[in-house]
Protein backbone atom coordinates (compact mmCIF):
# COMPACT_ATOMS: atom_id res chain seq x y z
CA UNK A 1 0.00 0.00 0.00
CA UNK A 2 2.68 2.40 -0.66
CA UNK A 3 3.90 2.59 3.00
CA UNK A 4 0.90 4.93 3.59
CA UNK A 5 -2.12 3.67 5.70
CA UNK A 6 -5.67 3.32 4.85
CA UNK A 7 -8.69 5.32 6.05
CA UNK A 8 -12.48 4.96 5.14
CA UNK A 9 -14.87 8.14 4.88
CA UNK A 10 -16.32 9.17 8.18
CA UNK A 11 -12.57 8.89 9.90
CA UNK A 12 -10.79 11.77 11.07
CA UNK A 13 -7.32 13.27 9.70
CA UNK A 14 -5.20 14.51 12.04
CA UNK A 15 -5.95 18.26 11.56
CA UNK A 16 -9.51 17.57 12.52
CA UNK A 17 -11.32 17.22 9.07
CA UNK A 18 -13.50 14.00 8.10
CA UNK A 19 -13.03 12.10 5.24
CA UNK A 20 -16.20 13.21 3.18
CA UNK A 21 -15.06 11.65 -0.31
CA UNK A 22 -14.52 8.47 -1.83
CA UNK A 23 -15.70 5.17 -0.99
CA UNK A 24 -16.97 3.67 1.42
CA UNK A 25 -14.15 1.63 1.46
CA UNK A 26 -10.51 2.04 2.22
CA UNK A 27 -9.12 5.36 0.99
CA UNK A 28 -5.22 4.88 0.40
CA UNK A 29 -2.89 8.02 2.57
CA UNK A 30 -4.94 8.98 5.02
CA UNK A 31 -3.31 9.90 8.46
CA UNK A 32 -4.79 7.38 11.01
CA UNK A 33 -3.76 3.64 11.05
CA UNK A 34 -5.89 0.59 11.63
CA UNK A 35 -5.76 -2.50 13.92
CA UNK A 36 -5.64 -6.71 13.90
CA UNK A 37 -7.50 -8.34 16.73
CA UNK A 38 -6.69 -11.43 14.97
CA UNK A 39 -2.93 -11.17 13.37
CA UNK A 40 -0.31 -10.41 15.96
CA UNK A 41 1.88 -7.19 15.33
CA UNK A 42 -0.98 -5.02 13.66
CA UNK A 43 -1.17 -1.31 13.79
CA UNK A 44 -2.87 0.06 16.39
CA UNK A 45 -2.48 4.22 15.84
CA UNK A 46 -6.00 6.06 14.87
CA UNK A 47 -8.95 4.75 14.94
CA UNK A 48 -8.08 1.29 15.94
CA UNK A 49 -10.77 -0.75 13.73
CA UNK A 50 -9.37 -4.16 12.14
CA UNK A 51 -11.44 -3.01 8.49
CA UNK A 52 -11.87 -6.88 7.41
CA UNK A 53 -14.16 -7.47 10.81
CA UNK A 54 -15.04 -4.23 11.77
CA UNK A 55 -13.77 -5.09 15.28
CA UNK A 56 -12.81 -2.04 17.53
CA UNK A 57 -9.32 -2.92 19.21
CA UNK A 58 -7.86 -0.85 21.52
CA UNK A 59 -3.99 -2.11 23.00
CA UNK A 60 -3.08 -2.90 26.27
CA UNK A 61 -3.75 -0.97 29.47
CA UNK A 62 -1.17 -1.19 32.55
CA UNK A 63 -3.13 -1.74 35.59
CA UNK A 64 -0.56 -2.35 38.17
CA UNK A 65 3.30 -3.05 37.93
CA UNK A 66 5.47 -4.24 40.16
CA UNK A 67 9.67 -4.11 39.74
CA UNK A 68 11.17 -6.38 40.61
CA UNK A 69 13.58 -9.72 39.95
CA UNK A 70 10.63 -11.08 38.72
CA UNK A 71 7.92 -7.94 37.59
CA UNK A 72 4.81 -7.93 38.54
CA UNK A 73 2.42 -6.55 35.28
CA UNK A 74 -1.55 -6.42 35.07
CA UNK A 75 -2.66 -5.34 31.80
CA UNK A 76 -5.92 -5.59 29.87
CA UNK A 77 -6.80 -5.13 26.40
CA UNK A 78 -10.46 -5.03 24.03
CA UNK A 79 -11.90 -6.36 21.39
CA UNK A 80 -15.55 -6.12 19.91
CA UNK A 81 -14.98 -8.87 17.31
CA UNK A 82 -16.67 -11.80 18.83
CA UNK A 83 -17.34 -15.36 17.54
CA UNK A 84 -20.49 -17.22 18.00
CA UNK A 85 -18.02 -20.68 18.63
CA UNK A 86 -15.56 -21.26 21.35
CA UNK A 87 -12.40 -19.98 19.67
CA UNK A 88 -9.14 -20.70 21.86
CA UNK A 89 -8.81 -17.46 24.73
CA UNK A 90 -6.36 -17.02 27.23
CA UNK A 91 -7.17 -18.74 30.71
CA UNK A 92 -9.51 -15.84 32.45
CA UNK A 93 -11.74 -16.12 29.50
CA UNK A 94 -12.36 -14.12 26.11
Amino acid sequence: MSGKPAARQGDMTQYGGSIVQGSAGVRIGAPTGVACSVCPGGVTSGHPVNPLLGAKVLPGETDIALPGPLPFILSRTYSSYRTKTPAPVGSLGP
